[in-house]
C-alpha cells in the first residue's frame, strides 16, 4: 500500500487534540476513540472511488470491518458510562480534520496521491490511538 509517492508531503495532524486526550478522562478517552473510529471507517469506505489507489480490495474490506468491531465493542463501553452525553470541543476538533482530509480526496479526483496521504494519516491516528488505548487500559 506505500512506497511509490513522496513522503515528505505535509499533512496537518491534529496532536495537540491527541495531547489534549492523552489528559482526559477514561471514559472521554473511549467516547474519542469511539468516533475517531467512526471517521476512519468512514473515510476509507469508498472502494468505489479506491481504483487510482492499486490497494487490494479485499484487505481494505478486512481492514474496515476489524475497526467496526472494534467501533462496536467500545461503543459497549461507552453505553455504560454514567457521564451525560454532550458535545465536546474535541469532538468538532476532529470531525473538522477528518472533512479537511475528505475534501483533499475530492480536490485531487481520489487520486493514488491522495489515497497515499489518507493512508499514511490514517495510519498516524491509529498509531495515537493504539497509545491512547494503552494508557486507558492501565488507569482501570
Amino acid at each position: 500500500m506505500s512506497g511509490q509517492y513522496p513522503e515528505n508531503v505535509k499533512m496537518h495532524f491534529p496532536g495537540t487534540l491527541y495531547n489534549l486526550i492523552d489528559k482526559a478522562e477514561v471514559e472521554d478517552q473511549v467516547r474519542f476513540l469511539v468516533l475517531t473510529l467512526d471517521h476512519i471507517i468512514n473515510l476509507m469506505d469508498a472502494s468505489e472511488h479506491m481504483n487510482s489507489a492499486k490497494w487490494n480490495l479485499k484487505k481494505v474490506e478486512y481492514f474496515l470491518e476489524d475497526l467496526q468491531r472494534q467501533s462496536s465493542e467500545l461503543k459497549e463501553c461507552v453505553a455504560q458510562y454514567q457521564k451525560p452525553l454532550q458535545k465536546e470541543s474535541y469532538e468538532i476538533r476532529i470531525k473538522r480534520h477528518f472533512r479537511t482530509l475528505k475534501k483533499i480526496l475530492k480536490k485531487e479526483k481520489y487520486s493514488a496521491q491522495a489515497w497515499e496521504q489518507i493512508r499514511r494519516a490514517v495510519r498516524s491516528h491509529l498509531q495515537r490511538m493504539d497509545i491512547i488505548a494503552n494508557n486507558a487500559k492501565k488507569r482501570v
